[in-house]
């Protein structure tokens, strides 16, 4: 956090940085600071933004959430970079942002028109999950968590002694970060042939939070490490001609995992247990996989304003790590493995056809086939006996696993009718049918009617309206699935389950003067699973906005605009053991969610209302509550219902840039940002979690705390 007087002097120390640099004598004028920085014409560009900033936190505050996907630093910043040269044969441009900081992105691009076209992008993308963490688990090797002997030996004779000893428990800030580099490269060989390139690399390197557990009555939370990597590369050729085009592609995937597994002791045992547990835990995360397929496509033009495209690939992907044991329980037998590695693999067929026509002027048709195979050649896996909660050896009663495959087959038909010059209606049709292996329904079919109507074109008004109606019907139920393990027959999961859905979404634009504009969008979806009896039974959405835009002159610009969304739902469960209580509606609950979010917007804009001054102010609100509604049988057994508080998030965000050209090389910025969030989450809020030491938890103590921050920065931007 930095201190206020820090903060001002920073800012002071900016503004004379920036009378130095507006002493330089300028040789050839650059673009106006207080223009556009992009390049604008050809010829030389070099900018560069350096300044000052810091952040003043409210007394408590959550820094963390505050900069969740970004690094805001207090003191110097070179806030941006870009150099770029153009002329009538080529483009080179360089940038950079917030260099040297978590978030900072460069960015190259290079162009000789008509024959190299290449760009690189390094972007790195900070997540800050928690600066309240604190473990008791030492960390000796990536992947492996250890307690103190003592602290196992003493829990394991006194588990309510864990209060106790989350004293020793040491604080850590909790954070990930994605690094991403993306290289492509197109070369024209000919004026009719492509040749391109391109390699992206993902790294993901922290820790996020995980859950490991040794049954209901023992859980704990670990910074579990994220140290991936996933490399991607593509290589094409393309033929373009008159008559269409023709494109033959190879891409990969390869995914890395340098932990594959976690090992966490059990803080409640000492010792090996065949009835109290393991001293151990053990799981394994993201195997190392890869991804190898080719592809053809091809345009082709065809008379009457038509043309048609086709697009096949073939995959392969495969993983094969190695296994873990049942367990590491050494005091219970132990069980041998089928065999002793994945030996995962999968055959991905992807098809995808096309054809559009315009064969009068007031018709259009388009339709579209698309198919997806995969098909899963992993060998059956046999388990005959497996371990339940690390504690004892059952007989697992599928007998072994189930490789999982499906295909989905997509028909599209859209037809737009245009009998006026102000109006369309389209039509338009679907048909999914999705075909699964080891599903309760070995077929669903989904059919979806689109109707819309368009006024377009009209000097003041824009009005769309779109309906949309969907039926899903699964075929070939097999109840004695759920059965087998253990599950409500009638149970249906929400992806495959019976649907009927109806929506509707309407935009009118109004501009009834030249400076003003007025719109408005509405939004119904209601969603209901007729044969549901457990699970999801419905899902509904209600939304609608309205805003206007004010421009009375090109130095003014103002906007508001007000969102409102509503999302409720219905689901169903019976809490019931094995036995007489299986069947027994008495026992039967609901859940009743409901979603609200409410959101206003308002900027104003004065782009050089006073001279060489640019104004930017803007301001946020958003507040969205959750509501859960638990409701029990009319002759209900269980007990009362205790109803849980709604979850509560408000944001309010005020930003304003101010920027002032001291000539035109050198113009003066000042940033502020004001945003203060407010939080109330019964299962994470600091009132409910007070120590880490939950009952049959030990946690990290990631909580969800609001804030209040100011953030300042000064700058000054160098043009040359």
């Amino acid at each position: 956090m930095m201190r206020l007087d820090r903060l001002l002097a920073a800012v002071a120390l900016t503004l004379a940085a920036a009378n130095a640099f507006a002493q330089q004598s300028p040789n050839t004028p650059p673009p106006e600071p207080g223009e556009s920085s992009g390049l604008t014409s050809l010829g030389n560009l070099g900018q560069v933004d350096v300044g000052l900033g810091g952040t003043i936190y409210g007394e408590g505050s959550d820094q963390a959430r505050y900069q969740r996907y970004r690094d805001l630093p207090d003191g110097a910043i070179v806030d941006g970079f870009r150099l770029a040269n153009a002329n009538d044969n080529r483009l080179f441009d360089v940038r950079a942002e917030h260099i040297g900081y978590r978030d900072q992105r460069y960015i190259a691009n290079y162009n000789r028109y008509g024959r190299v076209k290449a760009s690189f992008e390094f972007n790195q993308i900070p997540l800050f999950f928690s600066e309240d963490t604190e473990t008791l688990y030492s960390s000796p090797a990536p992947g492996v968590f250890l307690l103190p002997d003592a602290i196992q030996s003493t829990l394991q004779a006194s588990p309510s002694a864990l209060p106790r000893v989350v004293g020793q428990a040491s604080p850590f800030d909790l954070r990930l970060k994605r690094s991403i580099a993306d290289f492509r490269l197109t070369y024209s060989a000919t004026p009719h042939v492509d040749l391109s390139v391109s390699f992206k690399n993902t790294q993901k390197t922290g820790n996020q939070p995980w859950a490991g557990t040794f049954g209901f009555n023992d859980a704990v939370e670990l910074a579990a490490p994220v140290d991936t990597r996933t490399t991607e590369f593509g290589g094409a050729a393309a033929w373009s001609g008159t008559g269409g085009e023709v494109r033959v592609g190879y891409d990969g995937s390869f995914f890395r995992n340098n932990v594959g597994t976690l090992l966490w002791d059990n803080p409640l045992r000492a010792l090996d247990s065949s009835t109290a547990g393991p001293v151990q835990g053990r799981e394994s995360i993201w195997p190392n996989s890869d991804m190898n397929a080719g592809s053809i496509s091809a345009l082709a033009k065809l008379p009457a304003q038509s043309q048609a495209t086709g697009y096949v690939s073939l995959g392969s992907w495969t993983q094969n790590a190695t296994l873990l044991p049942f367990t590491t329980n050494t005091a219970l037998p132990v069980i041998p493995l089928d065999r002793p590695t994945a030996d995962a693999d999968a055959r991905v067929t992807a098809t995808a056809f096309s054809f559009n026509s315009r064969p009068a002027r007031t018709l259009w048709v388009n339709a579209r086939f698309r198919s997806y195979d995969f098909d899963n050649r992993t060998p059956v896996f046999r388990v005959d006996n497996t371990v339940a909660y690390d504690t004892a050896v059952e007989a697992f009663a599928e007998g072994g696993t189930s490789p999982y495959s499906f295909t989905r087959k997509t028909v599209d038909v859209d037809v737009s009718y245009t009998p006026i010059a102000h109006a369309a209606f389209r039509a338009g049709y679907s048909r999914e049918g999705m075909d699964e292996t080891f599903r309760t329904f070995d077929t669903t079919t989904t059919n979806t009617l689109r109707l819309s109507a368009d006024a377009t074109g009209i000097s003041w008004m824009t009005v769309r309206g779109v309906y949309e109606h969907a039926k899903r019907v699964g075929t070939g139920l097999d109840e004695q699935a759920l059965d087998d393990i253990g599950e409500q027959v009638s149970l249906r999961q929400f992806d495959i389950s019976d649907l009927n859905s109806d929506r509707f979404s309407g935009i009118v634009i109004l501009t009834p003067f030249s400076q003003w504009s007025f719109n408005g969008t509405a939004s119904i979806g209601r969603e209901d699973r007729p044969d549901t009896m457990f699970g999801l039974r419905s899902n509904d959405n209600n939304g609608f906005s309205a805003g206007f835009d004010y421009v009375p002159s090109r130095a003014v610009s103002a906007g508001l605009s007000y969102d409102y969304e509503r999302y409720t739902s219905l689901q169903a469960s019976r809490q019931a053991n094995p036995g007489p209580q299986f069947d027994d509606p008495t026992r039967d609950w609901t859940t009743d969610g409901a979603d609200r979010a409410h959101t206003i917007t308002a900027s104003v804009d004065l782009l050089k209302l006073w001279p060489k001054t640019d104004v930017r102010v803007a301001y946020d609100f958003s507040r969205a509550e959750s509501v859960y509604v638990y409701g029990l049988a009319a002759n209900t057994t269980l007990p009362p219902v205790v109803q849980l508080p709604p979850v509560l998030n408000t944001r309010n965000r005020v930003s304003a840039d101010a920027r002032y050209a001291l000539n035109r090389r050198v113009a003066l910025g000042v940033v502020y940002w004001f945003e203060k969030y407010d939080v109330n989450d019964f299962a994470f809020g600091p009132s409910t979690l007070t120590s880490i030491a939950q009952p049959s938890f030990l946690m990290l103590g990631y909580l969800y705390r609001p804030y209040t921050a100011n953030t300042l920065s000064a700058r000054v931007t160098y043009l040359w």
